[in-house]
């Protein structure tokens, strides 16, 4: 009876298996983690194997692999193209060596007839835990004109290997915390942006001391006890105190350049100035740097940018985002003057941005269709609506504005779409897939779970050992690189529990990007190669 039901309504089932994905997901497993939203895969894989009939519209699972990659493209864009500057070449290059190894491992399996290739495939997405890749290879296995039994063989290998995976990686980042605990490996906590108040030892121009060490001058008092706020044209004559916000060891920088760090705490006494956050709406200064957009004509001072949950430092130039929250330090009068200027609207912030991001879509979709002849293979490889959607959001991400187009979207926005477009992938191909998983697990269960686990420890220890090699060591880093490497949020949170260093953090966003669109391009050439 209840399956009939389901039978009847496609949007019933989909919700039905979001909402149950999502109570699975938040149980609490041995180790202390998480499915998270990848339990919504298997409880599709579930509801696969109850009957086949309650498979989902291709249309749906397209949608929410083009929404999800889009905006995961547009979030990276920034971190992708500066993660291949010099300071993260090492860091990226263990991790491009350790994914081709395990890329290259999955394909002698498939080549050696050990496993399908479609299975390898999955096993390589599963084992490193990434839904995007497996969004990209299943999608292209359908525009080579694959069997539905091959595409479905790719999500079952992913279904086999994702748990796996995640446990194999949190297990190996207690083991390397706790061993850092007991060698007495010292932590320090992470630090946002702080706030002091320096004493002028000599003159200084307040530009050229900001520029030079990356901190925002805010307010300052001169020699005559005049309170004034800092501009870039800002004169500091010897012996005034100036507020300065930073890092720590940026401001420790500029105090040393400036003179010394006062016992007179300037940055504590607002008299005479408020300090307000208001909401980026304004889409003149939109995708510009602060240093362009004459915020000192309005009559305030940036001094800290919020981006979702997280305090950014800020410099001329921070380039402010749809929907960021920026503090600013200001006289009461100017207030209202400084709200016009940013905007300060929450509807129009909500609005605006989805032309732009409907554009983007569109030109993703079409270069998804642009044919790429590779040597070797008969068929042109073409990015297809996953690819294609990726290159385009890395482009305009990055891009950040054009002329009156805003291709960001709001830090909210893009999380509530993203994390809807992944809620629809999954469900469309666990229930696509689930038919098959049973009997897969019965024939080759044993042999699959080796290869999981072989996979995921074999690329974790290749890992370390590059990262050894080109002199990282520190522990925070490492963890750091091995959660960007697997793209998986439940290990980093794991391993910011077990440690206290701001490096962590650091180390994934640096490698995070170049992970994430290495396996999408090496899940596709595993397919085809």
């Amino acid at each position: 009876m209840a399956r009939h039901w389901l039978e009847g309504s496609v949007l019933i089932r989909l919700f039905l298996i979001i909402a149950l994905g999502y109570l699975l997901g938040d149980l609490r497993l041995p180790g202390g983690f998480r499915l998270g939203v990848a339990a919504v895969l298997f409880v599709g894989l579930a509801f696969g194997a109850w009957s086949p009939a309650l498979r989902l519209p291709e249309d749906i699972q397209s949608m929410g692999l083009v929404l999800f990659v889009y905006c995961i493209g547009l979030q990276a864009a920034a971190g992708f193209f500066r993660s291949l500057r010099r300071d993260g070449l090492p860091l990226n290059s263990a991790v491009l060596g350790a994914l081709l190894a395990v890329a290259a491992a999955c394909w002698a399996l498939a080549r050696a007839g050990i496993v399908p290739r479609e299975l390898a495939t999955g096993l390589f997405c599963g084992s490193l835990t990434n839904t995007l890749a497996l969004g990209a290879a299943t999608e292209a296995a359908t525009h080579a004109g694959r069997a539905a039994t091959a595409i479905d063989r790719i999500v079952l290998g992913y279904g086999v290997a994702y748990p796996l995976g995640i446990v194999s990686v949190l297990l190996l980042i207690q083991w390397l915390s706790a061993r850092a605990a007991h060698s007495g490996e010292k932590t320090t906590a992470p630090e946002g942006p702080m706030s002091t108040t320096i004493e002028t030892a000599s003159p200084a121009r307040a530009g050229d001391v900001m520029e030079r060490h990356g901190v925002v001058f805010t307010r300052v008092r001169l020699p005559d006890n005049s309170v004034h706020l800092v501009t870039p044209a800002t004169e500091l004559p010897a012996g005034s105190l100036v507020v300065a916000v930073g890092e720590r060891a940026k401001l420790q920088a500029a105090t040393a350049a400036l003179g010394r760090e006062s016992s007179t705490l300037l940055h504590e006494d607002r008299t005479g100035y408020e300090i307000k956050r208001y909401l980026v709406s304004n889409h003149a200064i939109v995708g510009r740097p602060l240093n362009g957009i004459g915020v000192e004509v309005a009559g305030g001072v940036v001094s800290r940018v919020r981006r979702g949950d997280v305090d950014l430092p800020v410099n001329g130039q921070t380039v402010l985002q749809l929907g960021d929250r920026v503090r600013v330090v200001s006289t009461r009068a100017r207030q209202a003057e400084l709200a016009k200027f940013f905007g300060d609207s929450l509807t129009v912030a909500s609005e605006m941005g989805y032309l732009s991001f409907a554009i983007g879509i569109v030109a993703g979709l079409a270069i998804g269709q642009i044919p790429i002849p590779l040597p070797g293979l008969e068929t042109p490889l073409r990015l297809g609506a996953a690819g294609g959607a990726l290159v385009s959001a890395l482009i305009f991400g990055r891009l950040g504005r054009t002329g009156p187009f805003i291709w960001q979207l709001t830090y909210g926005a893009n999380l509530t779409l993203r994390h809807l477009g992944m809620l629809l992938f999954l469900a469309c191909v666990g229930v696509k897939a689930g038919g098959g998983l049973m009997a897969l697990l019965q024939a080759d269960g044993v042999k699959l779970l080796t290869i999981s686990v072989a996979c995921a420890l074999a690329a974790h220890a290749l890992l370390i050992g590059l990262l050894r090699l080109f002199g990282r060591r520190a522990t925070p880093t490492v963890l750091g690189v091995m959660c960007g490497f697997q793209t998986q949020p439940a290990a980093l949170s794991l391993a910011a529990e077990r440690t206290e260093v701001g490096g962590l953090h650091t180390a994934y966003a640096t490698v995070y990007p170049l992970a994430l669109v290495a396996k999408i391009v090496l899940a596709q050439l595993l397919l085809f190669l």
